[in-house]
């Protein structure tokens, strides 16, 4: 728990770390007069997270129709996962993975999903199936885009995994 007297000291801090490295906001709450009271915890500070806590790498991946009149397809990806040390950042937290497909042509964002409540990862390897629905069958070719997050989807927790896929394609593990 910090003290009042912790507070200003810290504010002090990150008022230096901010005018060597240029950046306005903390100024600005000290110009505000903002009072923080009632910090039980610094865990909420999510400064040491680095996007390398998970490794993921493809393990199959379809673009292919869902519908026998071709009027819907769908994207599909699984990737295998692997938790990198420390494993407590991640083990047994609920996380999230999204992913963003892409029209190829011209990288234009088609579509963005995740889990709706996400998911807890309870082992440091496993699988993660993600998979939407493109309802515009003129689209030929996509990228997906997958990368592993905090539940709120607000902090990167893994590399980000890539691939292209033709209508029609797919990718075996």
């Amino acid at each position: 728990m910090l003290s009042n007297k912790t507070i200003p000291k810290m504010l002090t801090s990150l008022t230096a770390i901010t005018f060597s490295t240029s950046l306005l906001f903390i100024p600005y709450l000290l110009s505000q007069q903002i009072t923080i009271q009632n910090i039980h915890s610094v865990d909420h500070l999510a400064l040491a997270y680095h996007g390398k806590e998970i490794s993921q790498k493809l393990n199959y991946a379809h673009f292919l129709p869902l519908t026998t009149n071709n009027q819907t397809h769908q994207v599909k990806v699984i990737v295998n996962y692997s938790v990198n040390e420390p494993s407590s950042v991640v083990i047994n937290k609920n996380m999230n993975a999204i992913m963003k497909i892409y029209k190829t042509s011209n990288e234009t964002l088609i579509k963005t999903s995740s889990f709706p409540k996400g998911f807890i990862i309870t082992s440091t390897k496993g699988q993660s199936q993600l998979a939407t629905i493109i309802p515009d069958n003129k689209i030929k070719s996509v990228k997906a885009a997958i990368m592993f997050t905090n539940a709120a989807k607000n902090a990167n927790f893994s590399n980000p995994l890539s691939t292209n896929l033709n209508f029609g394609q797919k990718i075996p593990p």
